[in-house]
């Protein structure tokens, strides 16, 4: 029994060494291997275990809501409900001149706004500010349009942090282009709000304008108040 006992010591420090022999020659090799090489091995790993899975799946984007006039829409720091689209014979209350002896009229978007910013906020778009309330387009115009206060015609510029505002927004159209009972489609803006840095350090910036909600609405043709 002593003797078997002595050769079992023996074998297991043989095998101990020998374990320490490779745990050692393996440290070293991986000391020699560079680290974008390893972290380039993960990701295979990775990517071979995601496609077992079935890929890197795309996540879904949020559909943009479709609202109904009258309806509040936030985006772009701004509260905003389309409550009519007219078709005007003259000026009126906007800041367009039709030329009515070629049949020109004024199509015209009334809009309550609400600046929901902490400061005043420029009803028209601007150089560092873009997504204002002139972003609201109607499909089939490229223009930009006017923009005046709906109680007295005066050109809409600063808005007030909370104070709501009923503005106009008006394009010159011909006389074919909108009529009585058309349906219109019409998009409001959002964007995303930053603080600018460098040369524009502390500057209020809104980029990224973009698509917020879609409505349709129909044209009525009225006088013009």
């Amino acid at each position: 029994m002593g003797e078997e006992t002595a050769n079992g010591a023996a074998t297991a420090r043989a095998n101990a060494s020998a374990r320490a022999k490779v745990l050692g020659w393996a440290r070293r090799t991986v000391d020699l291997i560079p680290t974008p090489w390893l972290v380039t091995g993960a990701g295979a790993v990775l990517l071979s275990t995601t496609a077992a899975f079935g890929g890197l799946a795309t996540a879904p984007e949020d559909p943009i809501p479709e609202i109904a006039v009258g309806e509040v829409y936030t985006g772009a720091d701004f509260e905003m409900a389309v409550v009519g689209v007219e078709l005007w014979n003259e000026q009126g209350n906007s800041a367009i001149y039709p030329r009515t002896d070629e049949g020109e009229k004024v199509l015209v978007v009334a809009v309550d706004v609400t600046n929901t910013f902490d400061k005043p906020r420029r009803a028209t778009s601007g150089e560092f500010a873009a997504g204002s309330v002139d972003a609201i387009t109607v499909d089939g115009i490229d223009e930009l349009p006017f923009l005046t206060y709906a109680d007295d015609g005066g050109t809409a510029r600063e808005l007030q942090p909370d104070v709501p505002v009923r503005l106009l927004l008006a394009w010159r159209v011909g006389s074919d282009d909108f009529h009585d009972g058309d349906a219109v489609s019409l998009t409001l803006p959002d964007a995303t709000h930053r603080v600018g840095d460098n040369v524009l350090r502390g500057v209020d910036l809104w980029e990224d304008v973009r698509v917020g909600a879609t409505l349709t609405a129909t044209v009525e043709e009225v006088s013009a108040p």
